[in-house]
């Protein structure tokens, strides 16, 4: 049955490839970018690759401005969106502020898809399924909530790291939180992948976008993970996360400030 699926960070690397091969299989992208040049290139790519051009479409907002993840959620008011890939990421080098004053890495890989993905809830019907991009690096991370933005000590790695622990105590307080709704919401380390991420943030390169995208299209695709939720993937395999990802009273702490934030 075709899903429509939104997927963030969709105009190049695993972003893209991931929304390629789910148009293949039949589905309904609704594809994320910043760029309407780069949106409109990734757009078409998707399209050639589509059982059906036609039905896809570009969505764009700064994910770095919490009004713009705002505006897209009311871009998107009148779609039902079966699966959510939280998708977009970002590596910084330097310590830089978005246009809320936070640090940019916690800004766009965590806070922003927090934000998204709550104000999209109502348009996520009983059943759909919510993925959020983890990473490896996030079973190195520490949690300190008296630093959590890295204003002490920051290295671009370290922010990087404790993002994607973000993302995994994300994805799996939501979990318990619609659980009732039967919607899953998983967690996922894509795998070491030749990305302008990886080249920022690790100068080297890995394997291909499609081993990046294939735990996602898994995630969002096969019926036998229907109801599976709460866990970290990787390799499509449900794997042990960090410690802190199943410390209860953490995630609530957590999700408390980002709320806060959020509303900021």
């Amino acid at each position: 049955m075709r899903k429509t699926v939104l997927i963030t960070g969709a105009t190049d690397g695993i972003g893209l490839e991931t929304a390629a091969q789910l148009a293949e299989l039949g589905n309904r992208i609704l594809l994320h970018g910043r760029n309407a040049a780069r949106g409109r290139r990734a757009l078409e790519a998707v399209q050639r690759r589509a059982t059906d051009p036609d039905q896809h479409r570009y969505v764009q907002a700064d994910l770095a401005d919490l009004d713009e993840v705002r505006a897209l959620a009311t871009q998107l008011a009148g779609e039902n969106i079966d699966v959510l890939i939280n998708n977009a990421g970002v590596f910084m080098n330097e310590r830089k502020l978005s246009r809320q004053g936070y640090e940019m890495t916690f800004a766009v890989n965590h806070l922003a898809h927090f934000l998204l993905t709550t104000l999209l809830l109502e348009r996520i019907p009983d059943g759909g399924r919510v993925i959020t991009l983890s990473s490896i690096a996030h079973s190195r991370a520490s949690l300190d909530f008296d630093n959590l933005q890295l204003e002490r000590g920051f290295s671009g790695y370290a922010a990087y790291a404790t993002s994607k622990l973000l993302n995994a105590m994300f994805a799996r307080e939501l979990a318990d939180r619609v659980r009732a709704r039967r919607i899953d919401s998983n967690s996922v380390h894509p795998g070491v992948i030749t990305t302008k991420l990886l080249k920022t943030g690790f100068n080297m390169g890995g394997a291909d976008l499609a081993e990046g995208a294939a735990t996602s299209v898994y995630l969002a695709q096969a019926a036998e993970v229907a109801g599976v939720t709460g866990r970290y993937f990787a390799n499509k395999k449900p794997t042990r996360s960090n410690a802190l990802v199943e410390d209860a009273a953490a995630r609530e702490q957590l999700w408390k400030i980002s709320a806060g934030m959020c509303r900021a």
